[in-house]
């Protein structure tokens, strides 16, 4: 019997060594019409990867911003940005992406600070039309 242990260990191993080598992380769609956010409010926790996917299903350019966030392994994937800031708008946040009518474009991102952020779409009269919204980043538990 001493010989069956054996085998059954090591894949016990191999299991948990995959399994432990796994980062969480948090996949959002956000859909964005003329002038709202699909989700008003997103929660996110702290500390784990984010990624979020904006499909703009509007008839003009929008963008999802957070002015003032400590946030690190930042990564847009997409065409709009470029676009967006050649029409003279202020790119100075710490979170932006932009993204064009019928586009889907990606933000990856990780908060490691609690608390609440103001979203809102920095194009002219947008944010003012009431395209504003929340992510809440949740202590880790």
């Amino acid at each position: 019997m001493p010989g069956k242990t054996f085998p059954i260990l090591i894949i016990a191993l191999l299991l948990s060594a995959c399994a432990g080598g796994a980062n969480p992380k948090t996949e959002i769609t956000l859909k964005l019409t003329d002038f709202a956010y699909g989700l008003p409010s997103i929660t996110v926790p702290a500390g784990q990867p984010v990624i979020l996917t904006l499909k703009n299903e509007g008839l003009v350019e929008h963008d999802f911003v957070i002015e003032k966030i400590d946030a690190t392994n930042v990564v847009v994937q997409d065409g709009g940005s470029k676009a967006h800031a050649a029409h003279g708008v202020e790119a100075n946040y710490d979170l932006h992406i932009s993204t064009q009518a019928g586009e889907t474009n990606v933000l990856q991102f990780t908060v490691a600070e609690p608390g609440a952020y103001e979203i809102f779409c920095s194009v002219a009269g947008h944010k003012e039309a009431g395209m504003v919204g929340e992510l809440v980043v949740l202590a880790e538990e």
